[in-house]
């Protein structure tokens, strides 16, 4: 019984946890983590990065093959997350892959980004 406890946990534990967007960042640099209620901009594809921006690394969201929590806002959201753990105040979208017959999820890629904030930064 308490083998079959323990199967029926770890399954449970794959199972939730394959729900959530998968989450790759490769940094170069880090700095102190981010308070949670710091912005985080987010700046579009076609957009350049200001002047004064340093790239700390990259973060790729994407799916599991089982994600199901994956609109662009969630997978935004997390994005803003791992820059904000490593220090970044803005994120560059590089690439953005929405949903289609391979995937329901939308898949990013992002520049992490700290920016010494002026008037004209963003």
């Amino acid at each position: 019984m308490k083998k079959l406890n323990e199967i029926l946990l770890l399954a449970l534990l794959i199972t939730i946890s394959s729900c959530n967007p998968s989450i790759s960042t490769d940094l170069s640099k880090e700095y102190s983590a981010l308070d949670y209620s710091r912005e985080v901009v987010v700046i579009k594809p076609d957009k350049k990065n200001p002047d004064n921006a340093e790239v700390l690394g990259q973060v790729e969201v994407g799916d599991t093959g089982f994600s199901t929590k994956c609109s662009y806002d969630i997978v935004i959201d997390k994005a803003k997350l791992e820059a904000r753990k490593a220090g970044g105040n803005a994120i560059k979208i590089t690439r953005h892959k929405p949903p289609d017959f391979w995937s329901d999820c939308h898949r990013i890629t992002a520049d992490i980004l700290k920016i010494e904030k002026t008037d004209d930064s963003i």
